[in-house]
C-alpha cells in the first residue's frame, strides 16, 4: 500500500509542476505581449518626395551630377584617345582600367577584337600617351 500511496503523491506532484509550468508560460505570454504593445514604432518621413519618385528609378539631383561627371570623364578619356589615334573607322575604344587620374585604353579593331593600341591617359593634364 505504501508503494501505490507513493505513486499517488507523485502523479499528484506532477500534476501540480505541469499546472505550475503552464501558468508560468501564460504569464510569460502575457509580458511578452505587453512589452510588443508598449514599443513605439517611429515612421520615416522623406520631405518633398512624391509616391511617384518612391515607386520609380527616380534619380536625385546629387546622383546626377556624380554620375554625369562619371560619364563625362569617361567620355572625355576617349574623345582624346579618338584625337590621337586619327579615326574611329572600324576600331572600338575600351577603358581597360583607371589608377588614380590616369585610365588605360585599348583600341580594338571591331572586327577581330585584337588590341590595335594601348593608350594612357591622365585626365588631370589631358595628356595622351601611346604605349
Amino acid at each position: 500500500m505504501r508503494k501505490l500511496g507513493n505513486q499517488d503523491n507523485n502523479i499528484i506532484n506532477e500534476i501540480d509542476l505541469n499546472e505550475t509550468m503552464q501558468n508560468n508560460a501564460e504569464i510569460e505570454n502575457e509580458t511578452n505581449t505587453e512589452n510588443i504593445v508598449n514599443e513605439t514604432v517611429t515612421p520615416t518621413i522623406e520631405p518633398n518626395v512624391t509616391e511617384e519618385e518612391i515607386n520609380s528609378d527616380y534619380v536625385g539631383t546629387e546622383e546626377q551630377e556624380s554620375t554625369n561627371s562619371e560619364q563625362t570623364e569617361e567620355e572625355k578619356v576617349i574623345e582624346l584617345v579618338k584625337n590621337q589615334y586619327g579615326t574611329d573607322q572600324g576600331v572600338s575604344f575600351n577603358i581597360a582600367n583607371k589608377d588614380g587620374n590616369i585610365y588605360y585604353v585599348s583600341v580594338n579593331d571591331t572586327a577581330t577584337t585584337a588590341v590595335l593600341a594601348w593608350y594612357s591617359v591622365d585626365i588631370s593634364t589631358n595628356t595622351v600617351t601611346q604605349q
